[in-house]
């Protein structure tokens, strides 16, 4: 009778630990299920008070942080999302109500935009292993390689994504930069100019025209390319620099300096690489045309916002008296 006695208070025990555990369960996946009603009804703070009161409730609960995560990127607070991403990471999604695609998709562009990249290829690469005919996980990948100047690996993947969707012109167009950065101008100019065919205002695509065709010497080509690239805003201070060198090479130095003078203007006080050039080479252009105060005047701001810049230290001694007259 005693047995009989101890093996009942033991169920007994036992059962009450499940009750109590499944009434705890119920309860975080009711919060977690309320969070992601809210999300469907674009109730975005409702969403995320659930979430937290759910993660807070049980901090290892991956579906709470997924769905507060949620949450928090519609309410355009992305840093946020992303640290709830990461424990849903942390702590593993297999066997979770978590659908994987959509949670790779949305951790790896916050990843991205927020300068992890090698934590970003890890999650496209997963991706391309669940879903290879996908162009788009491809060309991300290249993507991260490319931002690398790894153009050697991102073509691999820019090659992919092409030949997947031949008319998407942003493969075209990053496979011939990636073949650019990998040197291999040949086929930098033939996969940029598919990328023209599908778009002859392409800026990107134009302006790597014109630098595979200046690194090739063929400096009189390259200056059509730079001079459309130009129209755009985003590509026109790089486009009239290169415009400018270009001069220098075909020795039309006051070519040259027009179009660096140009590129100086619209630059303004900017401290930018591509400002920095454009005030050396207008330098290099008025040394030659031995209008030394002038190219000492630009050498002396390039020295001001960077005093390593090239030999422009170098320059500013060998023309020292300009520098005391001015």
């Amino acid at each position: 009778m005693p047995i009989v006695i101890a093996v009942s208070i033991v169920l007994a025990v036992g059962i009450g630990f499940l009750i109590i555990h499944h009434a705890k369960s119920g309860a975080i996946s009711g919060k977690t299920a309320a969070a992601a009603d809210y999300l469907d009804r674009n109730k975005n703070l409702e969403a995320i008070k659930a979430g937290k009161a759910a993660v807070e409730k049980d901090p290892k609960n991956a579906e709470a942080h997924y769905y507060l995560g949620k949450a928090l990127l519609a309410d355009k607070r992305e840093e946020q999302a992303l640290r709830e991403f990461k424990s849903v990471s942390r702590l593993g999604i297999e066997g979770k109500n978590i659908p994987e695609t959509e949670f790779r998709q949305l951790i790896a562009k916050l990843y991205a935009k927020y300068n992890e990249s090698e934590e970003a290829l890890k999650e496209y690469l997963l991706l391309i292993k669940s879903q290879p005919e996908n162009a788009e996980y491809h060309y991300q990948a290249g993507t991260i390689f490319s931002n690398r100047n790894r153009g050697d690996l991102a073509e691999g993947y820019f090659s992919k994504a092409m030949s997947l969707n031949p008319k998407d012109q942003r493969f075209s167009t990053e496979l011939g930069v990636a073949s650019y950065q990998a040197k291999k101008f040949k086929d930098a100019e033939h996969n940029l100019g598919i990328a023209l065919n599908l778009d002859p205002n392409n800026a990107r695509a134009l302006f790597f025209t014109g630098k595979t065709l200046k690194d090739s010497k063929k400096f009189a080509d390259a200056l059509p390319y730079f001079e459309k690239a130009s129209r755009d805003q985003s590509y026109k201070l790089r486009a009239l620099v290169e415009t400018g060198t270009c001069y220098m090479s075909l020795k039309m130095v006051d070519k040259a300096a027009a179009e660096l003078e140009r590129a100086v203007q619209i630059s303004g006080s900017d401290s930018g690489t591509d400002s920095l050039y454009a005030r050396y080479f207008l330098g290099m252009c008025y040394e030659k045309k031995q209008e030394f105060e002038k190219a000492v005047a630009q050498w002396e701001k390039v020295y001001s916002k960077k005093k390593n810049f090239r030999d422009v230290g170098e320059k500013l001694m060998q023309y020292q008296e300009y520098r005391q007259s001015g």
